[in-house]
C-alpha cells in the first residue's frame, strides 16, 4: 500500500512538473486571439504567421484597459497591414518565458519594465496606450513597411544579440524633440552673448 502511495505522489507529481513546463513556454497569439480572450470585438481575420512578414510586438497583460483599448485600435486598421505584418501578442501576467522575452525586450531599449501594454514596432516603442498616440502609432507602421532594413528585436534576441539599441522617434514626439534641442543650443547662445556683452562692458568701465 505504501509503494502504491508513493508511486500515486511520484505520478502527481510528474504531471505537475509537466504541466508547468508547457505553462512556461513562450506563447504567441494572433490579434484575433488576443482579441478573443479579451472578449473586445476586432474586426480581423484569423491567419497564421507568415515567416516572410514584418514582425509587430505587443505585450498585454489579461484583464489590462490599456492593453484592451490598445487591440481595439490595431484590430480597426490592421486589415491595411494584413499582407504586410504579423502582429505577434503576448500575454505576459500569466506566462513567466513570456515575462522574461518582455524584459529582455524593454532592456534591448533601455527600458525597465514594470506594467503593459508595450508595442515594438522596429525601434518604434510604444510604452503604454492612450488614444492620443494613435496617429503616431500609424505613422510608425507606414514607416516601418516602408524600410529597406527593417528590425526585429525578438530575432536579434533569438539570435544571442542582446546590446542595447537606440530607439527611434516617430511624429510629433520627434518634432517636440527637436524642438527641446533647438531651445537649449538658443538659450545657449543668449547666455554666452549676455555674458560677453557684460564682460565687455564692464572692461569699458575699468578703462574709464
Amino acid at each position: 500500500m505504501k509503494k502504491l502511495h508513493i508511486f500515486s505522489t511520484l505520478i502527481i507529481l510528474g504531471a505537475c512538473l509537466f504541466v508547468g513546463t508547457v505553462n512556461a513556454q513562450v506563447k504567441q497569439e494572433t490579434l484575433k486571439e488576443a482579441c478573443e480572450a479579451e472578449e473586445i470585438s476586432c474586426d480581423v481575420q484569423d491567419k497564421e504567421f507568415d515567416d516572410e512578414l514584418l514582425n509587430v510586438y505587443i505585450f498585454r497583460g489579461d484583464g489590462c484597459g490599456f492593453c484592451q483599448r490598445l487591440l481595439t485600435y490595431i484590430g480597426s486598421i490592421a486589415s491595411e497591414y494584413e499582407d504586410k505584418i504579423n502582429f505577434v501578442v503576448y500575454e505576459v501576467g500569466n506566462n513567466e518565458d513570456n515575462w522574461d522575452l518582455y524584459e529582455k525586450v524593454g532592456a534591448k531599449f533601455g527600458d525597465e519594465i514594470s506594467g503593459y501594454p508595450y508595442m515594438v514596432i522596429g525601434k518604434y516603442i510604444f510604452n503604454g496606450y492612450a488614444s492620443s498616440d494613435d496617429a503616431e502609432i500609424k505613422e510608425a507602421l507606414d514607416a516601418y513597411v516602408a524600410m529597406e532594413s527593417p528590425y526585429d528585436v525578438v530575432k536579434e534576441i533569438e539570435a544571442g544579440n542582446l546590446e542595447e539599441v537606440e530607439k527611434e522617434i516617430v511624429g510629433a514626439k520627434a518634432k517636440s524633440s527637436t524642438g527641446i534641442v533647438l531651445a537649449f543650443i538658443f538659450g545657449v547662445v543668449i547666455v554666452l552673448v549676455m555674458f560677453m556683452g557684460y564682460t565687455l562692458s564692464k572692461k569699458e568701465t575699468i578703462k574709464k
